[in-house]
């Protein structure tokens, strides 16, 4: 015995348990009660199970028969979804990595938006990997601050121009209004950018001893301790928009524009895959605001 009915037999009998008649499932398939009733027949044989009681010219499953319905329910529904991704050439999931710190920052807050106007497109999210990884077909989409244009077989799309600057709790307002004040204050960094400092001082022309301070595991968790009064976090202006918004962080300094961008990479021959085109046309918009 094969592993599978007949899928014949598994598509009728759907249509007759959906409707509970074997009369609306042949209209709805264009064939007549007996062919119904036949392939009913061939997959409760198949079974050695009942799945539909008759009574009075009425059917209605058995226990096994809403088994099989929910199982077919699913599978039909994948295999329609899966079918029609194929001919649009729409692949309804995007797979996309970037750093913690983007998606918790910036992605996260904003991705509801994207649900909304696409909701049959599902977003998954990767830690952050290597361009290698688009090759590969291993991720979908990479955002990820780079210093230099994309090779030639990945597509770029910029998304903004990078530029740092220190932030701090408002309560440091009055003890932090210019660059020589930073010896004085508690400085913060993020392991994961742990020249975020020494790029500014490169950039601004500041001098100081920039090494010194706590660190934490990762840029989000500087940001929060920097809210939180802990001390002065160098961070990029696209991730604290909403922090300087709020009023929750102040940027006493300013930013200042370094060598580097955030990019929405792809692989060249996927560029115009509607799932990424639309993921695109989003992200730039959203960067603008």
């Amino acid at each position: 015995m094969t592993a599978l009915p007949s899928l014949r037999a598994l598509h009728y009998f759907h249509q007759a348990a959906l409707h509970s008649s074997f009369s609306v499932a042949a209209e709805r398939l264009h064939v007549t009660h007996s062919a119904i009733s036949h392939q009913i027949r061939q997959l409760e044989s198949w079974m050695g199970k009942p799945l539909f009681v008759r009574t009075n010219g009425r059917v209605k499953l058995t226990s096994h028969g809403e088994r099989l319905l929910v199982s077919c329910q699913k599978a039909f529904s994948e295999l329609s979804t899966t079918c029609e991704s194929i001919r649009t050439g729409m692949r309804h999931h995007l797979s996309v990595s970037c750093a913690p710190s983007f998606l918790s920052q910036w992605l996260i807050p904003r991705i509801s938006s994207f649900y909304q106007r696409y909701p049959d497109i599902e977003v998954q999210f990767q830690a952050l990997g290597e361009i290698d990884q688009l090759r590969s077909e291993h991720t979908d989409v990479l955002i990820l601050s780079y210093e230099q244009s994309p090779d030639d077989d990945i597509d770029g799309t910029l998304i903004s121009d990078d530029y740092i600057g220190p932030l701090c709790a408002p309560q440091y307002a009055a003890r932090f209004q210019s660059e020589q004040d930073l010896a004085s204050l508690p400085l913060l960094h993020a392991d994961t950018r742990l020249h975020a400092w020494a790029e500014w001082a490169k950039t601004s022309g500041a001098r100081g001893n920039f090494w010194v301070g706590k660190h934490f595991d990762n840029l989000t968790l500087g940001i929060q301790a920097a809210r939180n009064g802990l001390g002065v976090i160098m961070a990029p202006r696209l991730l604290v928009r909403q922090e300087l918004s709020d009023g929750t962080l102040i940027a006493p300094l300013g930013f200042v524009r370094v060598d580097r961008a955030t990019w929405m990479m792809t692989k060249m021959s996927r560029q115009h895959d509607a799932e990424i085109t639309l993921f695109r046309d989003w992200l730039r918009d959203q960067a603008l605001h």
